[in-house]
Order: C-alpha cells, then structure tokens, then sequence
C-alpha cells in the first residue's frame, strides 16, 4: 500500500481528515510513533513521515514558533521605527 491508500483508510475509519486525527495524536494526546502508529494500525514509517509532514514534531513546533515569535517582534520594531 502506499500513503495515499493508508490515508483514505484512516480517513474513512475515523471520518476525518487526516491532519486533524494527527493533530488529536501528536499534539493533543502527544502520543509517541509507536503507540501512535499501533492505534492507527500503520507502520512506524508511516506515521513518522506525516507527522513530519504535517510539522507535529516537537522541534518542528519549536522552530515554528520561534519564527512566529521573530515575526512578532519585526512588526513591533517597524512601528517604533515609525513612531
């Protein structure tokens, strides 16, 4: 089966899309790889490339927002600038 297949599967089974049951997984219950993956009932792999996909890696999110925090900050400076 490739990704594509095992993501119509899932997302008939649970009735919905497939970020949002990740997003329950990784973030809300913040369940490992190996439990993940046994619930979904995928392989290991499988599971790690979305998560990786879809940016629910605790590093990911760290990075993310760092970027988000930096945006924050650029917007404030340009007003003082402006000021």
């Amino acid at each position: 089966m490739k990704y594509n297949d095992f993501k119509t599967a899932i997302e008939s089974k649970y009735k919905k899309s497939l970020q949002m049951i990740m997003y329950e997984i990784c973030i809300v219950k913040k369940v490992n790889a190996v439990e993940g993956s046994k619930k979904l009932g995928i392989a290991k792999e499988v599971f790690v490339y979305w998560r990786h996909h879809y940016r629910f890696e605790e590093r990911q999110r760290l990075f993310d927002r760092a970027i988000e925090d930096l945006k924050d900050k650029r917007s404030l400076f340009t007003d003082e600038i402006i000021n």
